[in-house]
């Protein structure tokens, strides 16, 4: 009996280990919360502006390596792609075309945000948006503990079919932790003031969300966190609060909006002070992009490349190309840990430290970090990189 018992006893540790083992997050699928009011959830841009459809097609083009943390239920065409169909269910995934938010929303700055990384960034890496853009609210509504309620034309889907009436924070919180079932939270995008006009202590309560964030969901101090200015227009007054918010959060950009077309009426002719255009949230998102890698390290973000490879008989050109680059490079292992940093085209002494035949990844360090690539690079000569 003492056998049959340790038997069971086995078995059942082998299916705890292997329930552990699938539910270990896919450290490939980057993951990203957005939050704010209506610019990050893109304010219906399209519908209302004139601009109908245009321009919007190669949005509504999906792609299976951008996914969509569904914001609500939604059975609904959406206005910037009338050739899809909405059947979404709240905290399910599902791949992304816009809207990301709310059903009357259209393209928003995560839209431009995701192309302009899969453009950048290794191809086997997925992205996931967590959206929590609730527009029209104030910053105040998601500040931990802030019982603040959510005007109803924004309250998203939770459970059992019910409407979120406050606590917008413990809503992202626990979004957040959905999607880190699965994947890992790689940065942090937000686009709000406009309910906070020109208030001084705007940025100290967004410090005091991303810090709590950080703490609640075990993200990295350094985790790159992307705002961006509001229309210079007509709301130009908190643009220089919003640029405070580098000096008091750790990697922290911000996405200008000098130059991003404004939304400039509606059908009803009724001006719009607050919204972007389609065209403008492209540009907007691009921007947000710009900044994020910037503050994302090579290592955090593996950039796309072009294979290269070194041989006796090949070895200079191969190491002319990989360094096209003036500012040095960092060799990395496969599994992400730092061989070396060279510090210029005539520093051979990492290459040293690279064991022939061995693939290593070679990152450039360079100030256009939009442009800079990760080269997978095969040692193929000797160590002392002639």
């Amino acid at each position: 009996m003492k056998v049959k018992r340790t038997g069971v006893a086995c078995g059942l540790i082998l299916l705890v280990l292997a329930g552990l083992i699938v539910a270990e997050p896919d450290q490939n699928f980057h993951c990203y919360l957005l939050f704010g009011q209506s610019n990050m959830a893109g304010g219906g841009a399209g519908n209302n502006d004139g601009e109908g459809t245009k321009g919007v097609d190669d949005y509504c083009d999906t792609n299976t390596r951008v996914k969509v943390l569904a914001w609500g239920d939604c059975n609904a065409t959406p206005f910037p792609c009338p050739d899809k169909q909405l059947k979404r269910t709240h905290d399910q995934w599902y791949t992304a075309f816009p809207p990301y938010h709310n059903c009357h929303e259209g393209i928003g700055p995560a839209d431009g945000f995701g192309r302009t990384l899969l453009d950048s960034i290794r191809s086997d890496i997925t992205i996931g948006f967590i959206p929590c853009a609730l527009s029209g609210q104030k910053i105040e509504v998601f500040m931990k503990g802030n019982n603040t309620p959510i005007d109803a034309h924004t309250q998203p889907t939770v459970d059992n079919g019910q409407k979120l009436q406050r606590d917008a924070y413990g809503w992202m919180v626990k979004r957040c932790k959905i999607a880190q079932q699965t994947g890992v939270i790689k940065g942090i995008l937000l686009h709000q003031g406009e309910a906070n006009l020109g208030q001084q202590d705007w940025p100290t309560k967004v410090k005091s969300i991303i810090d709590n964030l950080k703490a609640d969901l075990g993200l990295w101090d350094s985790i790159p966190f992307i705002a961006g200015e509001l229309r210079r227009d007509t709301q130009n007054q908190h643009n220089p609060i919003v640029n405070k918010l580098p000096g008091i959060i750790p990697n922290c950009g911000v996405a200008s909006s000098d130059g991003v077309e404004a939304r400039i009426s509606r059908k009803d002719g009724q001006f719009d002070q607050y919204h972007f255009s389609t065209g403008g949230y492209k540009l907007f998102g691009y921007r947000y992009a710009v900044e994020f890698l910037k503050g994302a390290s090579q290592k955090y973000m593996p950039r796309k490349g072009t294979v290269a490879t070194k041989s006796r008989k090949h070895g200079s050109s191969v190491k002319k190309n990989t360094f096209l680059w003036d500012n040095g490079a960092v060799i990395y292992s496969l599994d992400g840990k730092v061989v070396a940093s060279v510090k210029n085209a005539a520093d051979r002494s990492g290459f040293r430290k690279m064991i022939p035949g061995k693939v290593y990844l070679v990152a450039a360090e360079t100030e256009d970090q939009r442009n800079a690539r990760i080269i997978p690079f095969v040692n193929s000569g000797n160590r002392n990189g002639k």
